[in-house]
């Protein structure tokens, strides 16, 4: 008898706690959609990329003779063959390379700023045309464990190339 009164009691506690939650059910935010883009093919199918590209060339052209240097001079060091000059040399020589490649990935991102201004608009466009309210760079989402799977009809790719092409 008393376990009776328990249920007895409880069933009105357990009809008000569902009818409270049938407003909070009705009002519940619709499931977001996550997309996925490749970030590379992006900028490499951005109009402009070529000129990302000359930048590349560039560099390497004034950096892989420093490089070359370097090696020859680091061999010397060691074998021990090295005198005070070659050292000096090495160290003048490093500091040229470190310089050069920070001159050269400042003018790259200079570059690159307007293709990515134009992509991340692209796909602010195509996302929600396509009804996905989040969109990730595929790489680092799978590189970082954040995702493991994902259909491929979250891939959001070709559509902003297409964006892109307009």
């Amino acid at each position: 008898m008393a376990s009776m009164k328990r249920v007895l009691i409880s069933l009105p506690v357990l009809v008000a706690v569902l009818l409270a939650a049938i407003p909070m059910a009705q009002n519940a935010p619709a499931p977001q959609r996550v997309g996925f883009v490749d970030a590379d093919r992006l900028i490499q199918a951005h109009p402009e990329f070529s000129k990302i590209q000359e930048l590349r060339q560039q560099a390497d052209a004034e950096i892989q003779p420093l490089l070359e240097q370097l090696q020859a001079l680091d061999q010397k060091i060691q074998s021990g063959e090295a005198t005070a000059k070659d050292r000096q040399d090495f160290d003048v020589l490093r500091q040229a390379l470190n310089e050069a490649n920070q001159k050269w990935q400042q003018r790259i991102n200079e570059a690159l700023k307007p293709i990515t201004d134009d992509i991340d608009a692209a796909i602010a466009k195509v996302a929600p045309e396509q009804g996905f309210s989040v969109v990730m760079n595929r790489r680092v989402a799978a590189e970082s464990n954040l995702v493991v799977f994902a259909t491929p009809d979250t891939d959001l790719t070709e559509l902003v190339i297409q964006e892109l092409q307009r």
